[in-house]
This record gives C-alpha cells, structure tokens and sequence, in this order.
C-alpha cells in the first residue's frame, strides 16, 4: 500500500470490462508531509474519490479477480481508502 494524491482522470472511448462503472485516475504517490515520491501510477477507484483528493492505493495479485470478479483483469492498483486526515511526527 501507499499514500498518493490523485492528480487527473483517465479518459478512454474502450474500456476493458474490469474498468466499466469505475473510473480510472492517474495518481502521485507522496509523503505524510504532500512531498511527491516516486513516478505516477495508473489506479481504478473502488471508493469514490476524485481529483485532489490524497488517497491509500493498494493491490496484490489476484486482487482484481476476487474483488471484479474476473480472470484475467489489466488491474494492478486500486484506490482503496480516501484520507482525511494525517497526524504523524518525524522520527530523527
């Protein structure tokens, strides 16, 4: 799992059918602090986020097939949480 900000949607005129009914961001992973880490990622919303929010993205093989119940899913990421709030205190 990681902590990222979702930056923009992805639009398409196909969609493979483990897409259909989601919609798909381009995300940013980040640090606690908002600080960018990291390259973009690719990730399907399985909870209602949007644009701006920052998000906990998360997958392991076969997440896609038990959760949209197909066999072979183009899925690796999913937005699997919307952040409110983060309290954390650097550790030196």
């Amino acid at each position: 799992m990681f902590l990222a900000k979702i930056i923009r949607k992805v639009i398409s005129t196909e969609k493979h059918d483990a897409y259909k009914g989601r919609i798909v961001f381009v995300v940013q992973p980040v640090k606690p602090n908002g600080e960018n880490i990291g390259n973009e990622w690719v990730a399907v919303d399985y909870v209602g986020a949007g644009v701006g929010d920052t998000i906990i993205c998360g997958g392991a093989p076969g997440v896609s097939k038990n959760i949209f119940k197909l066999e072979l899913a183009p899925i690796r990421t999913l937005i699997i949480a919307v952040v409110d709030k983060i309290d954390y205190r650097d550790i030196e």
